[in-house]
């Protein structure tokens, strides 16, 4: 069962597969998932398909050009952010592509550092701010996620750093279950088929701090199938 949908690719549409081939691996070696496509026709039907997060999108390229399949995305109402790629260095060029809706414009061949610090710039303007972490409230335990303190009426609840980083990932999906792949690989960065009981050994360990009912949890509760989920009163509460 999938609960949080892996992030949208970035999709790079060139025709020169030495492009795709450099600017590709530069940019999955910086951690982005990457598509890619050999010319418009096909970037468009991978864009319906992806609906990828940022365009990196050539000029010159057969059966459909770059401002074609620029002016086809936009007037289909797609409005990720898009980086043309030309070796064109005209002023002229570049004006067109801002105007004709661009978010930027790199000429090749570019550094590559140049293309990952655009596109870093770009993403960053255009993701939405991540939520201000809550204070959890777990009958009697309080735990402040922004200052990383807990404590249950006035005595300290020690946490560690996981358990922390734990509670943070379930408030950010609050009332969602949470598989154990996706657990696993936020917290620990381990692959899906890993079969591990680490996860379950620390839920288990945090419900005993957090003072859940034994054998009853309340607000950390398992999921059919696997998983856990934050019951969403523990962040309702703390809004009171």
């Amino acid at each position: 069962m999938s609960v949080s949908a892996p992030p949208a690719p970035l999709l790079l549409i060139d025709d020169d597969e030495s492009v795709r081939l450099s600017y590709g691996g530069a940019l999955r070696a910086a951690g982005y998932a990457l598509a890619e496509a050999a010319d418009g026709e096909e970037g468009l039907a991978r864009i319906e398909e992806l609906r990828p997060e940022l365009i990196l999108l050539d000029v010159d390229m057969p059966r459909r050009n770059g401002w074609e399949t620029l002016e086809t995305l936009r007037r289909r109402g797609h409005h990720q952010p898009v980086v043309m790629l030309t070796g064109a260095t005209e002023t002229s060029d570049k004006v067109r592509g801002l105007g004709a809706g661009a978010d930027d414009y790199l000429c090749k061949p570019c550094d590559k550092r140049e293309l990952l610090a655009r596109v870093n710039a770009i993403l960053r303007r255009s993701r939405p701010p991540m939520p201000a972490l809550p204070t959890l409230r777990f009958g009697a335990t309080t735990v402040d996620l922004p200052q990383r303190q807990a404590w249950r009426g006035d005595q300290p609840v020690a946490l560690t750093r996981t358990e922390f980083a734990l509670l943070e990932l379930f408030a950010r999906h609050a009332g969602r279950p949470l598989t154990r792949e996706f657990l696993l690989e936020k917290i620990w960065g381990y692959d899906s088929g890993v079969n591990t009981r680490t996860l379950d050994t620390h839920i288990w360990r945090l419900r005993r701090k957090l003072g859940e009912p034994q054998g009853a949890p309340r607000w950390l509760t398992s999921v059919t199938g696997g998983g856990y989920r934050l019951d969403s009163a523990a962040t309702e509460s703390a809004a009171d």
